[in-house]
């Protein structure tokens, strides 16, 4: 387990190394794996940052999910404090809180799936993927998706007046609709494109 003594700016913290090396890579694991120049005052670790900020980034490696308010300075602070000690993990959640990527109704492609963000939120986003909805870290790889021929989506009814399963068959760019052959019909229908999602 090891204890680890660190003095952030006059402010003495406990920890251990296992909580330090939780989150992956990054400057203070490294402080304690390897020999680094660092500075004992009194047996501890000294480190010249915010006492207070630092105290956000230990309750991080500690496992909590507990952020500071998305309008007060200490987000700012801390998005810093991350960025100096290379947490990325933490470092993408915070610029998701103060500037998501996506935004509702984005089709998005999240380990290799194809789905439809349905909410932002200050974790990550909540998809859908064929009714079927998943909550996703703001830490996750996402990246921007597109319906073509042949994805399988839920796309709007008009006929019967809710989402069904289908598969898009042809795309109109002009029109912004979708050719849509839904499950147990052979006929396709024009669907505008607000209307179809993963």
């Amino acid at each position: 387990m090891g204890l680890v003594k660190l003095n952030v700016g006059g402010h003495i913290y406990w920890t251990t190394k296992d909580t330090l090396t939780s989150k992956g890579p990054n400057m203070l694991s490294s402080m304690i794996r390897h020999p680094n120049p660092a500075k004992l005052v009194d047996g501890a670790l000294f480190i010249d940052r915010d006492p207070e900020i630092f105290r956000w980034l230990l309750l991080y490696f500690r496992g909590s999910n507990i952020l500071p308010l998305r309008t007060s300075i200490d987000l700012w602070l801390l998005r810093e404090e991350a960025e100096f000690f290379a947490v990325e993990g933490l470092l993408c959640r915070i610029q998701h809180i103060l500037c998501p990527s996506y935004k509702k109704n984005d089709n998005v492609m999240i380990r290799g799936t194809k789905c439809t963000i349905l909410t932002v939120d200050k974790n990550g986003y909540i998809v859908t993927r064929q009714n079927q909805r998943l909550n996703i870290s703001s830490a996750e790889n996402v990246e921007p998706a597109s319906i073509e021929t042949g994805d399988v989506v839920m796309a709007w009814n008009q006929t019967l007046g809710k989402r069904k399963r289908g598969i898009c068959m042809a795309i109109e760019i002009d029109s912004r609709e979708f050719a849509i052959q839904f499950d147990g019909n052979d006929d396709q229908i024009m669907c505008a494109s607000s209307g179809v999602r993963f």
